[in-house]
């Protein structure tokens, strides 16, 4: 199945919105414009078999400044115009380096005429030498067409200055006393204004979706804020089941892994088998029975529902950059003008090609979580890897619980476990941080009553011996 049948077959199977399928690239109609392209430049000789020719001509060459023609863009992201410039003899017209057919080569010749002469009459008339420079200016024209070819060279590549295409092709002309012949084509235009056009549409809608998506992330974690609240006992809160959630969605990494081993963003395939090992998790783990709140169940659907239009969006951004880079690669097939080396920078500073939703929303969604859920591994102590019971936090600002800094100071331990400043033996009670203990107790009574308990047990030990039992009122 060809490409476009594929294209327009995802647009149709994968359910996307009908706002999202009219913005998508119009695959057929870019083709149909691919074919106008070669049409034109088959009528004047210059078919993508003869291009390539001449680019083949020159390969073995250590520098490009030896190619015979150039395609570039001039302009900006917002008004550009393609062009392909020719270098031509400014003596014979014969282009340089270029095995063409007789037929091109007089259109090239008559071609560089016409601009020349054209230039000549703009400069004549915006500046008429005076009766002293007449003699000058005989004198620059007797050796031919130098001062004309001159002043087309200046005139295209003046007209992006910016563009590195223009200057090169410019020292080439200047090296081989020639000059630049600009070939007038209209169908290359529409070609990229149409796909700009699109391009700029996916932007617009990329932006709309992220602002929407956005709305319903913080929207969401307001949700999760009520069934969650930690002010109401433990035996009415869901806070237990929303931190075992957002540990598993960290962990499953859906559209975005921070590891070292699979780094970066997930593409559509990927995500989706993510998104499916989170979903089995929750059901094996039975977190939807457990829930104490009767509408927690609601607010995890819709949790859910935002990471599947996450997908979604993935996939269809995924299938349209495909579609970009399938039809710059035909049209370069068809012509050999290179244009996927050049026209993707005139449209990459736009969102839909720099970043990804799903990336910007997922940071977003942990964003939201972790300040309505905050997980138990963000406050552990690094010494014993249980929670930081009683606080202590060095001048340093590293945090440790108040038993493993005992340990530490009986021991004689002078430096931070974590940075090795001289800092341990300098804690007193005023290190205590009260503001993180009543977090902490506030967030994770279960594991601070735990802690409690292991902590007196550990005193009972130091006081008593390894034997010691806890006493018993009769």
């Amino acid at each position: 199945m060809k490409f476009g049948h594929e294209f327009q077959e995802a647009l149709r199977k994968d359910d996307f919105p009908q706002r999202w399928v009219e913005s998508a690239i119009t695959y057929g109609q870019l083709k149909k414009c691919v074919n106008k392209v070669q049409d034109e430049l088959s009528s004047l000789g210059l078919d993508a078999r003869t291009l390539k020719r001449l680019l083949e001509a020159v390969e073995n060459c250590s520098s490009s400044l030896h190619a015979p023609f150039q395609y570039t863009f001039a302009g900006d992201g917002d008004t550009f115009y393609p062009r392909l410039v020719f270098i031509i003899d400014a003596k014979d017209g014969i282009p340089i380096s270029a095995g063409l057919s007789p037929k091109t080569r007089d259109y090239l010749g008559r071609l560089a005429l016409s601009q020349t002469a054209s230039q000549h009459r703009t400069a004549t008339i915006q500046e008429l030498p005076s009766d002293d420079d007449k003699s000058s200016c005989s004198r620059s024209t007797s050796d031919g067409s130098t001062a004309e070819s001159s002043a087309e060279s200046e005139s295209l590549s003046s007209d992006n200055p910016s563009s590195p295409g223009g200057s090169i092709m410019q020292r080439v002309a200047d090296d081989n006393g020639a000059q630049l012949v600009e070939i007038p084509l209209t169908s290359d235009s529409e070609f990229f204004h149409l796909l700009k056009n699109k391009v700029s549409s996916l932007d617009a809608l990329q932006a709309q979706e992220e602002a929407l998506a956005t709305k319903e992330v913080v929207s969401l974690g307001n949700e999760i804020a009520k069934v969650a609240s930690p002010s109401m006992a433990v035996a009415k809160t869901d806070i237990y089941c929303w931190r075992e959630i957002v540990d598993l969605y960290i962990q499953a990494k859906i559209f975005f892994s921070a590891s070292e081993s699979d780094h970066g963003s997930r593409n559509s395939e990927v995500a989706k088998k993510q998104l499916q090992w989170f979903l089995s998790e929750i059901e094996k783990r039975n977190l939807l029975k457990r829930f104490k709140r009767r509408d927690s169940p609601a607010v995890l659907s819709q949790f859910v529902q935002i990471n599947v239009e996450l997908l979604r969006n993935l996939r269809f951004q995924e299938i349209n950059r495909l579609a970009i880079a399938k039809i710059l690669k035909k049209f370069d097939k068809r012509t050999a003008l290179s244009a996927q080396n050049s026209f993707p920078e005139l449209i990459a500073a736009g969102p839909f090609l720099m970043h990804t939703i799903a990336k910007a929303i997922c940071f977003k969604v942990n964003e939201e979580l972790l300040t309505v859920v905050p997980q138990l591994n963000d406050y552990l102590c690094p010494v014993c890897f249980n929670i930081s019971y009683k606080p202590i936090r060095l001048r340093c600002l590293h945090v440790f619980c108040i038993r493993c800094m005992i340990t530490m100071q009986r021991a004689k331990e002078r430096h931070c476990p974590m940075c090795r400043d001289d800092a341990v033996l300098d804690a007193d009670s005023t290190n205590l941080d009260p503001a993180l203990g009543n977090f902490l107790m506030i967030y994770f009574p279960a594991e601070v009553k735990a802690k409690q308990k292991e902590n007196e047990r550990a005193v009972m030990i130091d006081q008593y011996g390894p034997n010691a039992k806890e006493c018993v009122v009769m």
